[in-house]
């Protein structure tokens, strides 16, 4: 089945459906946990990561926003495995045309994308065949995509340490966290391999 192409009217869709669940993540934490799950060594199926964003709502949703999500999913797969992938969190623009992050989104999507990543990332940095090398690679991968998930009074202590505003040490942050998030599927399959716990097949 050709699912059309994710659109801003099936974001409102979502935003509006997320916002009614009962323990539902928000559409950034959901688009951060599905590129978490997206990169994975072993997908999900649809089921299991349905239930992860709106639990208990599977089967029990409209067309509508079933194929919404379908849409975002698929929208977020071929940017990851086709075009290069770009943060779904953009730059906003104040009064006074002055560029700003939008925090809270940058906050959500970090909490979704460690929801999503968790189980496998700690498979593979407990992997006793992995390097140091490649450990090191993907902490400081996880580390940064997961930054905003930090507390303000944590990224306030780190701005002071390094001389830096919270908001210059956001800006980097976001930047970098691009730079990780283009090449995180490709790093996760080169230690996936590495770690000798998973194979072509799936997981040793």
């Amino acid at each position: 089945m050709q699912i059309p192409e994710f659109s801003p009217e099936q974001s409102v869709l979502l935003t509006h459906f997320l916002s009614e669940q009962k323990n539902a993540l928000s559409l950034a934490q959901t688009q951060g946990y599905l590129f978490a799950v997206i990169c994975a060594p072993e997908p999900l199926d649809v089921h299991q990561w349905l239930e992860q964003v709106c639990p208990g709502c599977d089967g029990q949703m409209d067309e509508q926003v079933l194929f919404a999500f379908m849409a975002l999913y698929q929208q977020i797969s071929e940017q990851v495995f086709g075009t290069r992938f770009s943060l779904p969190v953009s730059l906003q623009v104040n009064s006074k045309q002055q560029q700003y992050l939008d925090i809270q989104e940058c906050q959500h999507w970090s909490q979704g994308f460690l929801l999503g990543a968790k189980d496998y990332i700690a498979k593979l940095l407990a992997a006793p065949l992995l390097s140091e090398e490649f450990k090191a690679a993907l902490d400081t991968a996880h580390q940064s995509l997961g930054f905003f998930s930090l507390s303000q009074s944590d990224i306030a202590a780190i701005a002071s340490e390094y001389e830096l505003t919270e908001g210059q040490l956001c800006q980097q942050q976001y930047e970098l966290m691009g730079e990780f998030a283009a090449g995180f599927a490709e790093l996760i399959e080169v230690v996936a391999m590495n770690s000798q716990l998973y194979n072509d097949e799936g997981w040793n």
